[in-house]
């Protein structure tokens, strides 16, 4: 059962690094430039109008291109991570250490990515993530962690921020 299981994993990591260097080609940052424009005078209208929300003041201040740069980092520690348990599968032999070693490695590396950012949609959701990817390592049943709804969530959350920000990344 356990075999079957990682096979899963495996595959499904092959199948989103194969789709994640397909899509590379595709990504278009032509709204960008257009909203950091349009942000510049945003915030300053919009603190004195709604000053209750204060979970939507940082997105609002949050310069796009760090927000890409910031999910650019994501997506490579991601595709990184995934290659290492890809390879780990191919030798065979029990996979779970390699598993762990990759959380471990995605929530350091998210971590280290989001540490000292402003508190934008992107850095906050990618935090988190890391965060539950470092919960799922040391569980003592890392499929059903991954399977929990905090990884899942947090997970949704990431993909949705950054895919915000112009990089398409599945965790």
């Amino acid at each position: 059962m356990n075999h079957a299981r990682f096979s899963t994993v495996a595959l499904t990591c092959l199948s989103v690094l194969a789709l994640a260097a397909c899509s590379e080609a595709k990504p278009s940052t032509t709204a960008a430039p257009s909203s950091s424009a349009t942000g510049a005078a945003a915030p300053a209208a919009s603190p004195s109008v709604t000053t209750a929300p204060t979970t939507d003041a940082p997105t609002a201040a949050a310069d796009p291109a760090a927000d890409k740069k910031l999910c650019t980092a994501a997506k490579k520690i991601a595709e990184t991570t995934k290659v290492d348990v890809v390879k780990a599968a191919m030798a065979g032999g029990d996979p779970n250490p390699a598993i762990k070693k990759a959380y471990n490695e995605l929530a350091s590396g998210l971590a280290k990515a989001t540490a000292g950012t402003p508190g934008s949609e992107a850095a906050t959701a990618l935090a988190a993530f890391g965060v539950a990817a470092g919960r799922v390592a040391t569980a003592p049943d890392m499929d059903a962690a991954a399977d929990g709804p905090e990884f899942q969530k947090t997970s949704a959350m990431a993909n949705a921020a950054c895919k915000k920000a112009g990089v398409d990344i599945n965790f």
